[in-house]
Formats: structure tokens, C-alpha cells, sequence
């Protein structure tokens, strides 16, 4: 009997070892939505889930409670642009080609995330807080509303444009008062931990010793609203949420401060966090994975079977207790060459091991060192000759050229070059450009400049630019940063005369005619700015700033044509650019084309619904079409936002023609209460009219 119980006894433990195994059962998904949280600048370890105490972080703390927390997650890039780029791709940078903020755009041929979904039926939308990922670097492809309003009222949007969590968080909440009934994919990105850190003074209070962490709970405030949101809507039990940061932030512990530069830890970690109905809550995992693994887990926990090839891999397996292999990380900043002048870095992380290509190659064991201190690296060091190898054959495969098991020829290797692939194109490359490690200096007095202008020391900032421009005179950026603090002290001739002299050393440079058309324009040397503008046109045709300098000077001109040809073309990029869009409206008007002009203005109503200009512009325009109908309610709520003497008379009027005879008459009355600058002759028309009314109402 003892044996009989004991065989049993067995059988039991063998068929639990076999279900635990294979992991639990997904629920259904198949009217799941799907929230993507991006927390930009965020560090893993100021997260308190993540082991951090000084700061609060609640709501994201409560969210890995719930869901499942990747301890060891990595960006691919430590930049937003082309970080956000691998999200929505599941690519690598070098696969997807978007290597810095400002210069890129994720072509259109890349699929994203969003257009995937898109073309399933979700509906989808995007709320970003900077202009890093703005909709003209390519992020907006498949979303259906890519709300990207930093600076309404503003022609151009500063490189620095950005939004609080507060504003993101209520733009989402008005698009998900509409739309959480139907499947959705949004995407709600919040930047505020970025430098400089200056948190509202609630938390500026509370955290005046480190007001990055002061940032950084007041984003958990909002991304704890935003779940609540779903809670109210009762989609939250139907939605997956993933919450990642983009990249890290240095404090200084190897120089940097900041983000960009280096691949080291500080900068690549990032917390990741997935919650879903029926997901494992409260679970860790060690297993290294990265932000390009966002994409495919994604489809495959909502069983998409057809989607393009990533270079990414599902987390699925992992979110459900099974196991799955360890992955290469792939890493890259081509920030120190673009911005500084120097040595692009590229580097992989293989297990314990990380690996950074540069010209003093760096080797690195993260479990025995973690704060990377002992570089390990040596000539024939085993481990740095075979991730070189792996580094290699990631680069090589994303490009299209040499497969494993064969050297690269001559014109490959060159291939590699003119992508930019300096440090594994070829002996003949290495050491043309200096490492960042060697100009520690000089990235000391980039960043004390940029400090002295976030301070608004502007002329100590303009004489420390002024010296980065003799020491990088062949840089973009030198230019573009000294002319930049010179126009913010109004000093625009100089800021030509910088941004000309760039233009010397760089004489194909689009960015630097259009800064320079811009100056040119605030300086109200029209003819000047036009010509630069037309330069920076013919060398790239899609540059915004350019075509808005163009419309303006057109526009005052009186070359109505050619403005609104501008207006189209810069709405391509923008196409939710106030003043462009009014610009346009008012251009429509003149050349007489009322029906297009009503278009404009119905849409600029629509999204500022409390404007009571574009809603009185729209309604006189329904009214000269003859469409009364259309224009009574417009004006009933213009009188009630901003009652005039205009908005009467033309309420009246469409009153008046739809034969509605006691609320003509009260417009008419309302109209004639304040004639104050009314024209004579329509203050006349308006007492006769009022008169008739009176007779045929008594």
C-alpha cells in the first residue's frame, strides 16, 4: 500500500513538473487594446520598484505589482528619436537608419506598430511632449491622430518645444473620451525628467535636493491618472500596458551629463514593465532584454501571425513562465560624431559581457562590474575578439552585405563607410575621429556653455559657443548653437553673420539656411531671407522652416498663389500648425475660393473649439456661401463664447434668411445695442430690417 501511495505520490510530482513548465494560459485577446507609456530620461534605478527609496514613484511602483518588471531592460540607442524609432519597428538603429535627434526621419517604407494595428481594425492615436519625436521625424506613420501640439500659436517650433505630463495627460483624456467604446492603440509619451529638471513646486518642494527625481514623480502623478482613466472607462481590464523608458541619464559619473554620448549603464537601462488581464503579477525577470522586443511581444500575445521581420523577439514566453534564450543587445550612439566632431561609438552586450567598439576599445564584465570602472580590454583579449565578431555580423546583416562565414569586399566595406559604420569598415578608418573618452575637456565646456544658456547667462553662454566654434569650426551644431543664444538677445545681425560664416565650412548644409532665412526674417531683411530660404528649398525640399519663411514672405508680398502653394507644403509636415492652417484660410478667402476657406476654418473650429474668431470666420463664410443652416448654430455658440457686434448682425442675418423672424429681430436688436466703429451704412440696413420685423411680428 506504501509502495502504491508512493508511485502515486510520483506520478503527481511529475505531471505538476510538466504543466509548470509549460507555463500558464493566456486569456483571450482578441479585444484587447493596447497602451504604450514611454517615460523619456528615465533610469531604471530612480524607479522605487527598481529598488530606489528617495524618490516617489507609487503608481509605477503599483503597475510592476501588477504586472510583470524586466530588471534588466536596454535601449538601443540613448537618444529619443531614434530609441522611439525601435520601438515602433522592433529594429535595430542600424537597421532602421535613424541614428540621432533633428537630422532623421524613419522612412516610410519601415512598418510600424501602429500601422500594423491599424490595418486590424484598432484605432489609433499618439500623445507625444516633445519635439524630438514631433510627426515630421517619420513617428506619426499609422496613427490616426498624432496629437504633437507643444507651442499652439507658434509658426515654428523651438528645437526645445516641449509639454508637461499634465498637458499630454488631458489631450489623452479628451481622445479617450470618444473613443474608449471602440479597440485602440495609443501611444502616451512623457518627457519631463529631461534636463533641465525643474518640477512644478509641489514637487520642487519636496525634492529640493534632486529635482530629477522631483520630475520624475510627478510623471508617476500622470501616468497614474492615465490608468485610472481606463479604470473610469472600464477598458482596463481589456487593455495590455507597456511602460518603457526610452533611455537613461548620466549624472556626471563618467563625465557626461546628460544622455548621448556614452553606452554606458547609466544611460541604457531603462524600466520596463508589462501589465495585461491575466498576466503573472508581481513577477521579475533577470533575462537582459531590450526595447526592441516591445514590438513583436506585442503581436504575439495579441496572435498577429503576419508582420514584418524585426530584429527583436517576443517576450511572450517570458511573461508566461516559460524560458527563452539569452539575445545579443546591440548598441549605438552616433551623437559624439554628429554633435562633437568625434569617434562614433558602437557596442553589444552578450551575456555578463559588454562590449564597446571604439577607437580605445572598451571590454567590460557586468555582473562582477557593474559600474563598469575595469575596462577588461586588451589586444587578442578571446572575449572582445568574438562580441567584435557578433557586433559585426549584426552591423553587416542590418546593411544588406557580407553573410557569416566570409569577409567583406572591398566595396562592402565601403558600403559601411558611407553609412557611417566608421569602426567596422576597415583598418584604414580606425582612429580618424578622436574617442569622447580622450576629450573629456572639451565635452566639460560643451556642457558648461549649455548650462550658462539654461541659466539665461546668455552673453557668458555666447562667448563660451564662440570658442566651441574656433575649436569644432567644421561642426553644424557650433553654428547653429552660438547664433541660437545670439538671436535670444536680439543680436540678429550677429547671428547671420555666424550662421553665414557657417555656412563657409559648410556650404550644404539645409539646416543652417533655413536658421539663417529665419534670422533674416526676424531682422526684416525680406529679400535676403527669401533667398535662403529658397537654397535651403533646393537642397531639401521638405524643409519646414524654410517653407514657412517662404510663406510669410510671400504672403507679404501679396503673392497669394505662391503662399498658399507654401501653406500646402509645410501642412504635409505640420499639418496641425494653427497659424499655418489660418494663414491659409485667410490666403483661401482673398483669392476668393470660400468653400476651401470654410474647410480650413471648419477644422481649425474643430480643434479649438473655445476660439470664438475661427468659429465667427466660419460662419460668416457659411453665410456669404448661403448656407444658413450651417452657420446659425456656429454663431449661437460664437455669441455665447465672445458676443460682438459682428457675430449679431450675422446671426440676424442667417436668421433673417431662414425665416426665423422673433430671433432675427433679438439679433437686430443685440446688434444695434452697440454700434461703437459699425459701419454707417450697416447700422442703417439694420434699423430698417428690425423695423419690417417688429410690423410683421405684431
Amino acid at each position: 500500500m506504501a509502495a502504491v501511495l508512493l508511485l502515486a505520490l510520483v506520478a503527481t510530482l511529475i505531471i505538476l513538473k510538466e504543466k509548470s513548465g509549460t507555463g500558464r494560459a493566456l486569456p483571450e485577446t482578441g479585444n484587447w487594446n493596447v497602451l504604450l507609456i514611454t517615460l523619456d530620461t528615465t533610469r531604471a534605478d530612480r524607479l522605487g520598484s527598481y529598488g530606489y527609496r528617495a524618490g516617489w514613484t507609487p503608481n509605477l511602483d503599483e503597475l510592476a505589482a501588477a504586472g510583470t518588471r524586466f530588471q534588466n531592460a536596454y535601449c538601443q540607442v540613448p537618444l529619443t528619436l531614434p530609441s522611439h524609432a525601435s520601438i515602433l519597428t522592433g529594429l535595430n538603429p542600424c537597421r532602421h537608419g535613424v541614428h540621432n535627434n533633428g537630422n532623421y526621419s524613419l522612412p516610410p517604407d519601415f512598418t510600424t506598430l501602429a500601422e500594423l494595428l491599424k490595418e486590424r481594425g484598432f484605432g489609433t492615436a499618439a500623445f507625444v511632449a516633445s519635439f524630438s519625436v514631433d510627426s515630421r521625424f517619420g513617428l506619426a506613420q499609422g496613427f490616426e491622430t498624432y496629437d504633437d501640439f507643444f507651442e499652439p500659436g507658434q509658426a515654428f517650433k523651438t528645437y526645445n518645444a516641449e509639454r508637461p505630463a499634465s498637458g499630454v495627460y488631458e489631450a489623452f483624456s479628451r481622445w479617450l473620451e470618444k473613443n474608449y467604446a471602440s479597440r485602440f492603440f495609443a501611444w502616451v509619451h512623457f518627457f519631463d525628467p529631461h534636463f533641465p529638471y525643474n518640477p512644478p513646486p509641489e514637487f520642487a518642494r519636496k525634492f529640493q535636493s534632486d529635482p530629477y527625481d522631483g520630475e520624475v514623480a510627478f510623471m508617476d502623478r500622470y501616468v497614474g491618472r492615465v490608468v485610472e482613466l481606463l479604470k473610469i472607462y472600464g477598458c482596463y481590464d481589456r487593455t495590455l500596458i507597456i511602460i518603457a523608458g526610452d533611455h537613461g541619464e548620466a549624472f556626471g559619473e563618467k563625465v557626461e551629463q546628460g544622455h548621448g554620448l556614452f553606452l554606458y549603464e547609466m544611460s541604457l537601462r531603462v524600466p520596463l514593465i508589462v501589465v495585461g488581464p491575466g498576466l503573472p503579477s508581481g513577477q521579475v525577470i533577470s533575462l537582459p532584454v531590450r526595447l526592441i522586443d516591445i514590438m513583436p511581444t506585442v503581436t504575439d500575445i495579441l496572435g498577429i501571425k503576419q508582420t514584418p521581420e524585426v530584429d527583436g523577439q517576443s517576450l511572450k514566453p517570458l511573461l508566461l513562465g516559460k524560458n527563452l534564450k539569452s539575445t545579443d543587445i546591440y548598441l549605438e550612439s552616433f551623437f559624439p560624431r554628429e554633435n562633437y566632431g568625434w569617434s562614433e561609438l558602437l557596442g553589444i552586450i552578450s551575456e555578463d559581457w559588454k562590449y564597446i567598439q571604439a577607437p580605445r576599445p572598451e571590454l567590460y564584465n557586468l555582473k562582477t562590474d557593474p559600474a563598469e570602472n575595469n575596462n577588461l580590454y586588451s589586444d587578442g583579449n578571446r572575449t572582445a575578439t568574438r562580441l567584435r565578431s557578433r557586433l559585426e555580423k549584426v552591423i553587416t546583416a542590418a546593411s544588406g552585405l557580407a553573410s557569416a562565414g566570409r569577409e567583406m569586399t572591398p566595396a562592402e566595406r565601403e558600403r559601411l563607410r558611407s553609412l557611417g559604420y566608421l569602426q567596422v569598415a576597415g583598418p584604414q578608418t580606425s582612429g580618424t575621429l578622436p574617442d569622447p573618452k580622450d576629450r573629456l575637456d572639451e565635452l566639460r565646456a560643451y556642457q558648461e556653455a549649455g548650462l550658462l544658456e539654461l541659466k539665461g547667462q546668455l552673453e557668458a553662454a555666447e562667448q563660451a559657443y564662440a570658442r566651441l566654434v574656433e575649436r569644432a569650426p567644421n561642426l553644424e551644431s557650433s553654428y547653429l548653437n552660438l547664433s541660437r543664444v545670439q538671436g535670444l538677445q536680439k543680436k540678429h545681425q550677429e547671428a547671420a553673420a555666424t550662421l553665414k560664416r557657417g555656412l563657409e565650412a559648410l556650404p550644404g548644409s539645409d539646416h543652417l539656411l533655413s536658421k539663417l532665412a529665419q534670422v533674416l526674417l526676424v531682422a526684416g531683411r525680406r529679400a535676403e531671407a527669401m533667398e535662403a530660404a529658397g537654397q535651403a528649398l533646393t537642397i531639401n525640399s521638405a524643409n519646414y522652416e524654410a517653407l514657412v519663411v517662404a510663406l510669410t514672405v510671400s504672403e507679404e508680398q501679396g503673392k497669394i498663389d505662391e503662399a498658399l502653394g507654401y501653406a500646402d507644403r509645410a501642412l504635409q509636415i505640420e499639418p496641425e500648425n494653427e497659424l499655418i492652417r489660418l494663414s491659409k484660410a485667410e490666403n483661401l478667402v482673398r483669392s476668393g475660393r470660400q468653400k476651401e476657406a470654410a474647410e480650413v476654418y471648419a477644422g481649425l473650429a474643430a480643434d479649438f473649439p473655445e476660439n470664438a474668431f475661427y468659429n465667427l470666420n466660419l460662419a460668416v463664410i457659411y453665410n456669404l456661401l448661403g448656407e444658413y443652416e450651417k452657420s446659425l448654430p456656429v454663431l449661437e455658440k460664437v455669441v455665447k463664447l465672445k458676443p460682438s457686434p459682428k457675430a449679431y448682425l450675422n446671426l440676424a442675418i442667417a436668421c433673417l434668411e431662414t425665416r426665423r423672424w422673433p430671433e432675427a429681430a433679438r439679433a437686430f436688436e443685440l446688434y444695434l445695442a452697440d454700434t461703437t466703429d459699425e459701419d454707417p451704412a450697416n447700422v442703417a440696413r439694420a434699423r430698417e430690417r428690425l423695423a419690417r420685423l417688429k410690423s410683421m411680428i405684431q
